[in-house]
């Protein structure tokens, strides 16, 4: 026996009909939301004066002196000050005090050098003795070895691997590069006899030494860069010179640092080049007579700061941060002019008087920082920044 029900669709006609608008609604809400979020990117990305309201209002990148912590110093006592990784450090007496973003001292090293050397990248700290033989090499707050050099060190270098390169003097050679690896094992020793080393760098994958020195014995300036590979120089330090690459006769190289993909950036008095299996190619002139700056220790860029005259009497300045890949550049207006430009790991520190302002490599402000005081130094890392004024270091979170 068959039975039939008769069914009334109408009021599941009226829950369907209910359940699509109320899908409709949220989907029309999520477009707009995204809508909303993509719009305020692309806003924020290219329009200053956008940035800089959700900079200060939203993002609160804008602080004043008496926001933030500080540690009370007396700089008769203090011998050297640096900032790397998340500390602030001040050496007093053969004490290397530690400072985390509170101002709270967290650590305490027993170091022995009166006047120091700093040179760190990441996490890594090595401090030599200026002119001097000892050398400690830290990771972190720990000490993981030291050394007593013979001869004095005259500059230090350390990749993010924390391999180092130490140019010594006065030895029976003009000068003396020593390598050694993040556990303080000597690599190799390569020995110049008539050249002055202006600099030196370990690539990030540790396979090159690159040297840049100068002769000055003849009637024009002769820069050379020498690439050394670490593995040959190992075996055998004569035949390990990979190539040299010898500038125009009359450029003086004054820095140089490895870059992503084993770019050598070279910077010389008058242009910076970019050199990589002795391919070189100049990426920015630096001839203007508005230049202010030139650094190249940021891990993909350079920068270039320029001053621009608004007036009979009164001038702004602009840095432009140049990718050394492939030379497309973002340029950044500076309301005054600077009095000093400071890169350490992916972040720029700008002294402009009584006020900083603190940038990150892809051109986004990371902190604007105003005081009323003199600002004499800034201590800048990757994660922390200390302005150093007259009894004080201020310390601001990045």
């Amino acid at each position: 026996m068959y039975v039939w029900y008769k069914i009334n669709i109408k009021p599941m006609k009226k829950v369907y009909e209910k359940m699509k608008k109320t899908f409709i609604i949220k989907l029309i809400i999520i477009i707009l939301l995204v809508a909303f979020v993509i719009t305020t990117i692309v806003l924020y990305l290219k329009n200053e004066q956008f940035r800089n309201i959700l900079d200060k209002y939203l993002f609160q990148k804008e602080i004043k002196e008496n926001d933030v912590p500080f540690i009370e110093i007396d700089s008769s006592k203090i011998s050297g000050m640096y900032a790397y990784d998340r500390y602030l450090c001040l050496l007093q007496g053969n004490k290397l005090e530690l400072y985390n973003r509170y101002g709270k001292k967290e650590d305490s090293l027993e170091i022995e050098i009166s006047n120091p050397l700093f040179e760190s990248n990441e996490n890594y700290l090595a401090i030599a003795e200026k002119n001097g033989s000892k050398l400690y090499f830290i990771n972190g707050n720990n000490i993981v070895w030291q050394k007593d050099i013979e001869g004095n060190i005259s500059n230090i270098n350390v990749n993010r691997n924390g391999y180092l390169s130490i140019t010594i003097l006065g030895t029976s050679y003009k000068t003396v590069i020593k390598s050694f690896n993040s556990s303080g094992e000597e690599l190799f020793t390569t020995y110049l006899a008539s050249t002055n080393v202006v600099d030196t760098d370990i690539s990030n994958d540790n396979k090159y030494l690159a040297i840049a020195e100068t002769n000055i014995s003849g009637i024009v300036v002769q820069s050379a860069i020498k690439i050394i590979s670490i593995d040959d120089a190992k075996d055998n330090t004569a035949n390990s010179i990979k190539y040299t690459h010898l500038a125009n006769s009359g450029d003086l190289i004054i820095n140089i640092k490895y870059q992503n993909k084993n770019n050598l950036i070279c910077m010389y008095d008058e242009h910076i080049d970019i050199l990589n299996n002795d391919q070189n190619n100049e990426i920015v002139n630096l001839k203007e007579k508005e230049l202010l700056f030139a650094d190249i220790n940021f891990p993909t860029k350079v920068i270039k700061v320029s001053q621009i005259m608004t007036g009979l009497f009164n001038s702004k300045a602009e840095m432009e941060i140049i990718d050394s890949n492939n030379n497309s550049s973002n340029k950044i207006e500076l309301e005054n002019v600077p009095k000093a430009i400071k890169i350490q790991d992916n972040i720029v520190a700008i002294n402009l008087g009584t006020n900083a302002l603190f940038i990150r490599e892809n051109g986004w402000v990371a902190r604007k920082y105003e005081s009323l005081h003199e600002i004499h130094d800034i201590l800048i890392c990757r994660n922390i920044a200390g302005i150093v004024t007259k009894n004080k270091i201020e310390i601001i979170s990045l």
